[in-house]
């Protein structure tokens, strides 16, 4: 057994709580928006679209009448970025610092709680990004998400719409992201669960992630990944001590369509841009400095970024018409 004769038993540390201590691992926009180090603040890039580039277009490869070959034409496009300096700061009194220094390193703590608001900030930016019907193509559900539709409304169709609509325009779709309530509501509906066990299953389980996720694999031909996003915020007045707690993700869309990381090539829905001369690497900057005129040590968590869409038809939204 281990022991540690310089160790000294110490129950008013391990009094110390902090509530919710397992926010971070519920973010996800920096898995569906990649982190991409630019180095400029704003740019311009070109980009070729399916219509005006004839991505698509059939055309005759016929060799004409005159012995010359039917010439063809592309335009491309423009797009831009505009990265956004963002960031938090919070104040360490001294004795503040001494009267709980017992306990825990206030320092650390107060850094990871700037560091975990500019996170929440982002995830809110991803979920209304994400889920914006002005931005992706979207289609109604079949039959709409209520309870009272359990046994009609069907995922799994409106699902492999949404795939079929992607390939047709040269997307391999890899994610389905929905939130939390939503997948609680899909999980117990009867046609995913036929579509999963079997029509003539009568034994009752319970639907996964993973069990979703392997079907529409076997179905697509791609590894796909059911993302359920359950991450939320406090919308109360600062002033104010009581949490009006609320969901980030809403319920009222379903997102499909391609992620990916990297350079622009790699295609995917979109990127979290950074800008290598505010913030060295990644996409956040710890800073700390003495404010003696307060007494106090000032930390400050920042960046220089945005969440940028560089392929809306990476994307297809399912309205749920939930309620």
């Amino acid at each position: 057994m281990y022991n540690n004769s310089t160790a000294v038993y110490r129950p008013d540390i391990q009094a110390f709580l902090m509530q919710g201590g397992d926010v971070e691992k519920k973010f996800i926009a920096q898995e569906i928006f990649p982190v991409h180090n630019v180095k400029k603040r704003s740019g311009q890039y070109a980009r070729i679209k399916i219509g005006e580039g004839s991505l698509l277009r059939k055309d005759s490869t016929k060799r004409n009448a005159t012995g010359s070959y039917n010439e063809v034409t592309r335009k491309h496009s423009w797009d831009n970025f505009l990265l956004e300096d963002r960031g938090l700061k919070e104040r360490i009194d001294d004795d503040k610092a001494a009267e709980i220094e017992d306990f825990f390193d206030l320092e650390v703590i107060t850094a990871r709680l700037v560091k975990r608001a500019m996170l929440l900030d982002l995830e809110v930016q991803a979920a209304t990004t994400l889920m914006d019907p002005e931005v992706f193509l979207n289609e109604d559900a079949t039959v709409s998400y209520t309870e009272a539709n359990k046994d009609t409304a069907d995922f799994p169709a409106d699902v492999l719409y949404a795939f079929e609509k992607l390939n047709q325009r040269g997307v391999d779709a890899n994610y389905i992201v929905m939130s939390n309530t939503l997948w609680r509501y899909i999980r117990r509906t009867k046609q995913l669960n036929d579509y999963i066990f079997g029509a003539t299953n009568t034994v009752k389980r319970l639907i996964k992630a993973k069990d979703v996720a392997e079907a529409f694999s076997e179905e697509t031909g791609a590894s796909i990944t059911v993302k359920i996003a359950s991450s939320a915020y406090d919308k109360s007045n600062r002033a104010k001590d009581a949490p009006d707690i609320v969901p980030i993700w809403g319920n009222s869309a379903i997102w499909i369509g391609k992620v990916a990381g990297g350079d622009f090539e790699a295609g995917g829905v979109g990127r979290t841009l950074s800008w290598t001369q505010a913030v060295k690497s990644g996409l956040f900057e710890t800073e700390t400095w003495r404010d003696e005129d307060r007494r106090g040590d000032m930390v400050r968590v920042r960046s220089y970024s945005n969440e940028k869409v560089i392929d809306e038809t990476a994307g297809q939204i399912i309205n749920t018409l939930y309620n």
